[in-house]
């Protein structure tokens, strides 16, 4: 049943590894499986523990794993060395990843209703991944609101 697990992971990783190739690849990644060996392995995989204790592995011991961060190649490593572990030949392969890198992030409200003199409010915010930046100068809510919807009743 490892044996069958194994092969599973493998499949996984190799088309996960091949849908994150910056490059088209040239030739299959694997052969094509035959759909009764497939469901061997699914049906094998819900006897067992062991794939949910390689993602408990994962989420505990390595965290976030953002395409080519560190923790990404720890994960790959991670995996290697389990499925290495239950007999499986593996080999990581060097693969194109696009990565984003997570910028200065900061918020605050600088102008409300009933603000006091020189008071502003810090907030907590957070950048979605590849998403643009604001830019130099920031943003006021306020202005890009009346922009977009000129007919927007806004409070003041």
């Amino acid at each position: 049943m490892r044996a069958l697990l194994a092969m599973a992971m493998a499949i996984a990783c190799g088309a996960a590894a091949a849908a994150t190739s910056a490059d088209p690849p040239t030739k299959p990644v694997a052969p094509a499986v035959p759909p009764v060996t497939l469901a061997r392995i699914v049906a094998a995989a819900m006897q067992s523990e062991w794939a949910y204790q390689r993602l408990e592995d994962l989420t505990d011991k390595i965290g976030p794993r953002p395409a080519g961060s560190a923790g990404y190649a720890a994960a790959a490593t991670q995996v290697a060395d389990a499925m290495r572990a239950i007999g499986a030949q593996v080999s990581l392969q060097p693969a194109k990843v696009t990565h984003w890198v997570r910028g200065e992030e900061h918020g605050e409200l600088v102008d409300y209703p009933g603000r006091p003199s020189g008071v502003t409010q810090r907030l907590q915010v957070t950048a979605l991944g590849r998403s643009g930046t604001t830019g130099a100068g920031g943003l006021e809510a306020l202005h890009k609101i009346k922009q977009r919807r000129p007919d927007a009743e806004v409070v003041e």
